[in-house]
């Protein structure tokens, strides 16, 4: 019996020896797995947490706006353009992005926000601008003391190009986020940040405690960076297994990472809000999308709903439960109060104020798709021809030529005048086209691609292609024109009844809009009246090919079909290909390719830049002052003399078209800076009931209400001046000559000018003709 009893507690002891041995290879086997999981997740936060954490989009930029002492502005031009850039009003100034109303009238303080261009950092600047009748008077630098004589405004962050994850975002460093935004953001969600090791229990229960007292939940359990590994490494599962990953990696982040780096991380991870496919992550994005603001500027009020939203950013969205949000708010608000980071008083007008969100439709993101489809072209076709190698999700950042004033302008003009024509035309479903560059250097500053804003469908300023109409005829008379001893803007076009036949036996018989002909008109007269039968029986005299070289030197690459029909306009082309072709017209000869992008910088670093310098000589200085004067007379006497009318101060150049059954309506306008394109019609190709005098000069003139243009001054060369001309036959005259009109000529290709007998009249004064240097023989003898 004690064999059998020995016995068996040598087997048990064995039992147990074997039990604790397979339970010490357990643990051993699980701390090794424990230990190796370990250091798969250290690599893992090491790979994501030291080298791009995120994928960045690609921000687009407008161009800075420079001003100088003199320039045309008023303060109201200053306030709208500081408008556009979402400064507020506040008389007290307490940071940037703000302007005060002074007592004067011709003053305005503001402080100026630092910005980034291509080259340099510009750093914030307080200043006060002074005018008088219309022009900037003095600027000064209220912090420095000293007078300026230039200030800029940062460039417009016109929209940012989505990275691949959808995430939208805008990289800020912890010292960036104002003080008052880390402790709330602390104290609400996470007290014991600064003590605990990336995990604290102790928080778990006092936060429970917190809830349950409250009746509701006030305070999270998790820590700052349990949520920031939640968001950074883990999906949104709710498991067992997660929140064992979420605790462990919590615990290897803090032990390797100081706390002002998980602070700033959380600070440009953190989900706030969502924007149709884009999710607003970090402060920094949020405050822009929500109150169109740098994050430096928010106030207090502002700051507390950030945090508020931290908690749950669909269930206390503002804009859809605002309610909810500013009960979230003001909790947030009191909280800071009752740990004495907010004074009484500070609290009292920070929970009076309202939420301040802005609506949807002046959001950044997608205001403007037409020019963002512009540059995202442009983009691709630069990164092709020049191989870049750059990951394009590290934060890119693309400048622009992007006005925001230009293009508000531009949309409103468009939307406002379509639905007063088609009330006043009768015309229905009426779209528009418009393109505004600069003349000079060909950039575009504003583009429209539908009267709708905002509309991401059919982009008609880049994809419209339309037959141009009379907007062909400058071509023409410049091919005129080219042929100096044959033609001058005084030469005699036959204005007639013709009729052309085809090859094929078919007629075609060109009309004059108005139905009449006047039997023969000056060149100059025929264009700015735009008179079709006189342009035809020119274009046909030149030949269809010489006028087709013409159009491909002014930079058309559409199709120009070789028949007389194309001399009035049967070409099509869109707006941007229009501006394309009058641009060398209004810049004097100068042809410069029509671009969006000057300039991309990856890494910190310039990667490419617009070269500036190239330009194409493709008009004679003579011909293109010729050209333009007849532009200028359009504007003055013929169809787009309406313009004149209106701006009677302003001196403009400009060509209308109209295409057959009234189908499209075109101007073109330039001052001496910038030139604009318009098209107005229907997707359907019906007909409009409108001309280019009656539509889309309309629209320009809308357009120019709201600006103050720049008077067009076109250089006289030296070769050219002024002479007499008969008016009915365009005979060069002498002066003293009755009927007779002054035009602008290259004298040297003239004929003799025809002698009259007639003496001035008193008081009247003719231009002499240059006196013609006298040989030794005639100086002597006479002759």
């Amino acid at each position: 019996m004690a064999k059998k009893q020995a016995k068996k507690a040598t087997s048990a002891n064995s039992k147990m020896k074997w039990l604790k041995l397979l339970f010490i290879k357990l643990v051993v086997l699980s701390l090794a797995v424990v230990i190796a999981f370990g250091v798969y997740l250290d690599a893992q936060i090491k790979q994501k947490f030291e080298g791009h954490k995120w994928q960045l989009p690609i921000h687009v930029y407008g161009q800075a706006m420079d001003f100088a002492k003199g320039d045309a502005l008023t303060r109201t031009g200053l306030i709208e353009r500081l408008k556009l850039l979402d400064y507020s009003r506040n008389d007290h100034l307490t940071h940037s992005g703000q302007y005060a109303l002074m007592a004067n009238k011709d003053l305005l303080e503001f402080v100026r926000r630092g910005y980034e261009t291509p080259d340099v950092q510009v750093a914030a600047k307080h200043l006060r601008v002074q005018f008088y009748q219309g022009r900037i008077k003095r600027i000064y630098d209220v912090k420095a003391k000293s007078q300026l004589s230039g200030f800029s405004l940062e460039p417009f962050l016109v929209d940012s190009i989505q990275a691949n994850n959808f995430e939208n975002r805008i990289l800020v460093n912890l010292d960036e986020v104002p003080e008052f935004l880390t402790q709330s953001l602390i104290l609400i969600e996470d007290r014991d940040f600064y003590d605990h090791h990336g995990v604290a229990p102790l928080s778990i229960v006092r936060a429970l405690i917190q809830n349950i007292k409250a009746g509701r939940t006030v305070q999270g359990g998790s820590t700052l960076t349990q949520q920031l590994v939640k968001n950074m490494f883990l999906s949104h599962e709710r498991s067992l297994w997660r929140k064992i990953k979420e605790a462990y990696i919590a615990v290897l982040l803090d032990a390797q990472y100081s706390k002002e780096e998980i602070l700033q991380a959380y600070a440009n991870e953190v989900y706030l809000g969502q924007h149709s496919k884009k999710s607003v992550n970090g402060f920094a994005m949020a405050a822009r999308f929500y109150f169109a603001k740098q994050l430096s500027e928010l106030e207090h009020h502002q700051q507390a709903l950030l945090v508020a939203l931290v908690k749950g950013a669909s269930y206390y969205d503002p804009r859809r439960n605002p309610e909810r949000a500013t009960e979230r708010r003001d909790l947030v608000l009191r909280l800071m109060t009752e740990h004495n980071y907010l004074s009484r008083k500070e609290y009292e007008y920070a929970v009076s104020r309202p939420l301040d969100v802005i609506s949807k439709d002046k959001i950044l993101s997608g205001r403007f798709p037409s020019y963002i489809a512009k540059v995202k072209t442009e983009f691709k076709k630069i990164v092709k021809e020049q191989a870049f190698s750059f990951d394009p999700h590290s934060g890119v950042k693309l400048f622009t030529h992007f006005d925001p004033l230009a293009q508000t302008r531009a949309q409103n003009a468009v939307a406002r005048k379509l639905s007063q024509l088609e009330s006043a035309k009768g015309s229905k479903q009426l779209q528009a086209g418009m393109v505004v560059i600069n003349s000079q250097n060909g950039a575009i500053l504003a583009q429209i691609g539908d009267r709708k804003a905002n509309y991401k469908g059919f982009d008609r300023a880049l994809y419209a292609k339309r037959n141009i109409g009379s907007l062909v005829k400058p071509a023409i008379y410049l091919t005129a024109l080219n042929h100096q001893q044959n033609y001058h803007l005084a030469t005699p076009l036959q204005d007639e009844p013709i009729a052309l036949g085809s090859e094929s036996g078919k007629r075609w018989q060109p009309k004059n809009y108005d139905g009449k002909y006047q039997g023969q008109v000056l060149l100059i007269d025929a264009l700015s009246a735009s008179r079709n039968v006189p342009t035809v029986n020119l274009g046909m005299e030149l030949g269809i090919d010489k006028v087709t070289d013409t159009l491909r030197l002014l930079g058309v690459d559409s199709y120009i079909p070789q028949y007389p029909a194309m001399l009035l306009g049967s070409i099509e082309m869109t707006p941007m290909q229009v501006a394309s072709m009058y641009q060398p017209i209004a810049n004097m000869g100068y042809k410069r390719d029509l671009h969006a992008l000057f300039a991309i910088k990856a890494q910190h670093k310039v990667i490419w830049r617009q070269n500036n310098e190239y330009s194409q000589k493709v008009i004679n200085a003579e011909q293109a002052y010729l050209l333009n004067y007849a532009l200028q007379e359009t504007t003055r006497t013929g169809t787009a003399k309406w313009l004149s009318n209106m701006y009677s101060k302003s001196r403009f150049a400009g060509k209308t078209g109209t295409t057959n059954d009234s189908r499209d309506s075109w101007f073109v306008g330039y001052d001496q800076t910038e030139l604009a394109v318009v098209w107005v019609g229907r997707d359907d190709n019906k007909p409009t009931k409108l001309t280019g005098s009656s539509g889309a000069l309309k629209v320009y003139g809308e357009y120019q209400a709201k600006r103050k243009p720049i008077n067009l001054v076109v250089p006289k060369p030296e070769s050219i001046a002024l002479r007499y001309f008969d008016k009915k036959q365009g005979t060069h005259l002498a002066p003293g000559c009755e009927n007779v009109r002054l035009l602008p000529a290259l004298y040297q290709a003239l004929p003799k000018p025809t002698m009259c007998q007639r003496k001035p009249k008193k008081g009247e004064a003719f231009e002499k003709e240059p006196e013609k240097k006298k040989s030794w023989f005639e100086r002597l003898f006479g002759g």
